[in-house]
């Protein structure tokens, strides 16, 4: 075979498989436009009375997997992640919002609830660093989004 029919025949298959497999399995971009924490929520329950919103430039497509770390002003710190999915009820949503209380894990501190509750406001938060990941990093993965927001 010629090398001009070898380089031929190469780019058939990589056009074939940019347009079957792996062009079709990709997540578009995500960019984070804005956090803030919500407080006017809750009905009266307490579970929802710090959210965390998380909006976008625009609303998610596909599922996401997010981390985020929080630092009060008093140098409290909560972290924790989970996935994101589009809205099926208001799709042309561009904001998620998360419950803080979700955020709670084996390596939180100790009263993590009542830290939520007593230092989790707006008006309290030095910053939020969001990080947007494909899927759930199981190592090293860098993240496809990241954002550091302060004085909240």
């Amino acid at each position: 075979m010629s090398d001009r029919r070898i380089r031929n025949l190469g780019l058939i298959i990589l056009t074939l498989l940019m347009s079957v497999g792996l062009g079709g399995c990709s997540k578009p971009p995500v960019e984070v436009t804005s956090v803030q924490i919500v407080d006017n929520l809750d009905k009266g329950s307490g579970n929802f009375d710090r959210m965390l919103q998380i909006c976008f430039k625009k609303p998610l497509t596909a599922d996401y997997y997010h981390h985020v770390k929080i630092i009060t002003n008093q140098s409290y710190m909560l972290e924790g992640g989970n996935m994101l999915r589009p809205r099926a009820s208001d799709p042309d949503n561009k904001c998620q919002l998360r419950n803080l209380y979700n955020y709670i894990n084996k390596d939180s501190p100790v009263g993590a609830r009542q830290m939520i509750k007593d230092f989790m406001v707006p008006g309290n938060i030095n910053q939020v660093l969001i990080q947007i990941y494909l899927d759930e990093p199981e190592g090293k993965e860098l993240p496809i989004e990241e954002k550091l927001f302060r004085n909240l």
